[in-house]
Formats: C-alpha cells, structure tokens, sequence
C-alpha cells in the first residue's frame, strides 16, 4: 500500500461513518452529458460548473467540459517531444523550429505528423466524424482506420517498433510515405 491509497482509505473511513450516522447523509452521483442539459442533467451540470474546489491555493474548474479538456491534454503530453537521439526538443524558431528539422525539412512529412498527432488525418475516423463520403475502412480490411489502427495494428504498413516519440514517428513516416497523407485524385481534382 502506498501513501496514496493510506490516505483514500482514511477518506472512504471518515464517509462511511458520516453516512452511517444519519439516513439524511449520501452523495447521489449523476451522469452528465455536456452537450445535453436536460431536467435534472441540467440542474447538476450548472451547479458543477459553478462549482470550485480549492485545491491548496488555486481554485479549479469542475466542468465536464473542464475535465475532457484536461485528459485531451494529459494525452498530448504523453506525446514525447524528443529529437531521433533522444535528446529534448529546445524551443526555437530558427530555421522551422527543432520540430520541422527532426524532419530534415521536409514540409510533407512534418505535415503528416502534425495530422497524425492532432487526429485530423485523412483516414476513416476522420472521414465518418465528419461525415464525410469516403470509405471508414482500412486497404489491410479491418472495418475502421484510426491512427491507433495504422500506428500500431496495420499489416499494410511497415515499422520496425512501435512508434512513442517524436522520432519514432518520423521514421514511421519515413517508411511509409502514404500514411495520414492524402490519397490525389490521378484527374488532379482533389
């Protein structure tokens, strides 16, 4: 047991006696979904949102909203910003900044990472989010292409390891020059 859990234990302690002492004391929990603001879903997501927790000295946001913007975040951040040696990226503008030299500078390859990164890649999970009329599914046959699918999953694609950071994925790209890339119309419409 680590300290973490010593402490959640002696939390759910204190509630359990607080609860046990008067049938008046309980916690009715809610599902709230953000985009809905019905009767009593409304009701609790208004009072959620304007209520705020101080944690030590700063006050934080409890909204749905709030808490599915931080786990985008947290996933973000889990993307390593590495250069090919393992070496931190440093901030810079020079020259495109350390992210399009990891690249050699080469805009279509940084382009199809950017995608890849932000989830807006031409590819079946895109396409059916949007609704937009191209096929969800992948050339290797699996019914939806995602980028955890063409990462990770695709027999059509090539990669000597799973990619986790940024050079990782440049490499990816390298060998595999038509992922999260466009598929041009040989008319040159498109």
């Amino acid at each position: 047991m680590h300290s973490g859990q010593a402490f959640s234990l002696s939390v759910c302690r204190a509630l359990q006696e607080r609860f046990e002492a008067d049938d008046l004391h309980h916690i009715t929990f809610v599902y709230i979904p953000s985009a809905l603001r019905w009767d009593i879903h409304g009701e609790a997501h208004k009072y959620v949102t304007e209520l705020k927790v101080r944690v030590g000295r700063c006050k934080t946001d409890n909204s749905i909203d709030t808490l599915r913007s931080q786990a985008a975040h947290s996933v973000l951040d889990s993307w390593k910003l590495q250069q090919p040696d393992g070496r931190l990226l440093q901030p810079s503008y020079l020259n495109g900044g350390p992210w399009l030299s990891t690249f050699r500078h080469s805009i279509t390859e940084f382009t199809r990472v950017c995608r890849c990164i932000t989830g807006h890649a031409p590819i079946g999970v895109y396409y059916r989010r949007f609704k937009i009329n191209e096929p969800h599914g992948c050339t290797c046959g699996a019914a939806l292409q995602s980028r955890q699918h063409v990462l990770f999953r695709c027999r059509n694609r090539y990669s000597v390891h799973y990619p986790r950071f940024l050079g990782d994925i440049a490499s990816f790209m390298k060998y595999n020059p038509m992922a999260f890339g466009f598929n041009w119309d040989p008319s040159g419409v498109g």
